[in-house]
């Protein structure tokens, strides 16, 4: 190719912009791409030809390398090794490696450590190893990665997740020291023991966003993990027990929190798992949804097997010391209708000694329509004198789950003065949902709008059956008799997304 470039860099006049951006606006483009790509562009003109080497940011994905299997890997790594060797000891700012279809610690090892010690020469700033094993087989995988990663001065990122390798095990070094990293995400494999996440988690000073993700412990060790920062802003703690197949691993027998300036905290968990949270007052915004777990082989002769009978008395007592944690929360989301099912069975619920929430904004709630999952919605709603907006999502009732029988006992006890807007979606239009709405109703002076979606799961052909269309005129109906609280309210209906009816007072217009 000439050095004028192809045609599709060149405008109509033959003037090469692209050539002549400035070189960091053309790294900064380049750094979206997959090295491959980046590589290539070196057949584009002379300039070019060597641009690729002084490029920061680095990341390999085998997929680039076609179809997976034995050719695919030998191309990923000879082509990994090349750009390293070529590009010499420039500074990396960013490596990133996706490494599918491994099949066998050795083949990973051997070359693994070898690229991240190239990076860590280079003083990289953001690494992120993503191991991907063969999805029909399952693997032994073992990963001793070089000490210097784990005492780097220059590590601000790291990412480890070990995707599909379901018995994959990372080996702490007893000595680290991480005094620059501030983001840590953590993925799918197991420790020997709690004290070592501890000693990690420890050893970064400055750390302000935690992922921890199906992180295991093997049985047997100290169990309790300990994160204690006092920089952490964001945490996000999730656990999938349907990755837990092996007995001997197992969850973290107690989770401690011990961070005042924590201000996001994500928790995706089940109630088995124990939570102490000793200081978490400068929460923001809380994301829980924490989940009954089944009967699974792992937790057979482990140290967390608890009885049915002990879970119906532990529960609901552990979900109650865990919301009382947000106290001081503008924005709370619960995901899980077990829990507010379960948190309506604590004593302290039952006697009425449920926290304040006085800082509360925006409350979002995945419900069912039940007794206990209602009565836990509203004591909520007592809790948060200053809420303004509360969307909600209907869930199918899960019969299996409790024995709730779903009778709805309501009374308009409290004023919330300053809810403002309601959002509900996949409403059914049964008796107990028409009868909450009436509750809503009655104890929101201010309300300005509520909006209800009608089961938007169903399909476009579902949703315009004449059934369907007369079960939202019968709901439009008894909506307008309710009587309500705020003389400016509008209320909207919409099914498949699609408005039905809008009420503005008592002016309506059907469309």
């Amino acid at each position: 190719m000439d050095e004028s470039g192809s045609s599709s860099i060149v405008d109509n006049q033959g003037f090469d912009r692209i050539s002549n951006l400035p070189e960091a606006l053309i790294h900064h483009i380049l750094s979206f791409l997959d090295m491959r790509c980046v590589v290539q562009t070196c057949v584009l003109s002379k300039r070019w030809r060597y641009v690729w080497p002084s490029v920061s940011n680095l990341v390999f994905r085998g997929d680039a390398f076609g179809e997976r299997g034995v050719k695919q890997l030998k191309k990923f790594r000879k082509f990994v090794d090349k750009v390293l060797m070529l590009r010499g000891l420039n500074d990396i700012h960013k490596f990133h490696l996706h490494w599918g279809n491994c099949r066998t610690d050795k083949i990973i090892n051997e070359h693994l450590n070898a690229w991240v010690l190239v990076a860590l020469r280079c003083n990289v700033q953001d690494l992120s190893i993503q191991i991907e094993g063969d999805g029909n087989r399952r693997y032994d995988l073992q990963l001793r990665f070089p000490e210097s990663l784990f005492n780097s001065q220059s590590l601000s990122k790291l990412v480890l997740e070990m995707t599909c390798n379901y018995e994959s095990q990372v080996i702490l070094p007893e000595s680290i020291d991480l005094p620059r990293l501030k983001f840590m995400s953590l993925s799918s494999f197991f420790v020997e023991d709690g004290g070592s996440m501890n000693k990690l988690i420890s050893s970064c000073p400055i750390l302000e966003s935690l992922i921890l993700s199906d992180i295991w412990i093997e049985d047997g060790y100290d169990m309790n993990v300990n994160i204690e920062s006092h920089e952490l802003k964001h945490l996000e703690i999730i656990n999938n027990i349907d990755m837990l197949v092996w007995s001997h691993y197992n969850m973290a027998k107690i989770i401690k929190l011990s961070t005042p300036n924590l201000e996001s905290f994500i928790c995706k968990d089940y109630m088995l798992q124990e939570y102490c949270l000793e200081n978490v007052s400068s929460l923001v915004t809380a994301d829980i949804e924490i989940f009954k777990e089944g009967t699974y082989d792992a937790f057979e002769n482990s140290e967390l097997e608890i009885s049915e009978e002990e879970k119906e008395i532990l529960y609901p007592k552990r979900m109650m010391e865990f919301i009382k944690a947000f106290r001081n929360v503008q924005k709370m989301t619960v995901s899980s209708p077990e829990f507010l099912q379960v948190l309506a069975g604590a004593p302290d619920f039952i006697e009425g000694r449920f926290p304040q929430f006085c800082n509360l904004r925006c409350l979002q709630l995945t419900t069912w329509f039940t007794r206990r999952c209602l009565a836990t919605v509203t004591t909520l709603l007592k809790s948060c004198p200053c809420v303004e907006s509360l969307y909600l999502t209907s869930a199918k009732w899960n019969f299996i789950a409790d024995k709730d029988d779903g009778a709805v006992e309501l009374s308009v006890s409290c004023i919330t003065p300053h809810l403002k807007r309601i959002e509900i979606i996949e409403v059914e239009g049964c008796d107990a949902e028409v009868k909450f709405l009436g509750l809503l109703l009655m104890i929101t002076p201010v309300l300005e709008e509520m909006v209800l979606f009608l089961d938007t799961s169903s399909s476009a052909e579902t949703a315009g059956s004449p059934d369907r269309l007369k079960l939202a005129k019968n709901l439009s109906v008894k909506l307008r008799s309710l009587p309500r609280a705020s003389p400016s309210l509008a209320m909207i209906v919409f099914l498949q997304r699609r408005c039905i009816w809008k009420t503005w007072s008592e002016t309506v217009e059907e469309v």
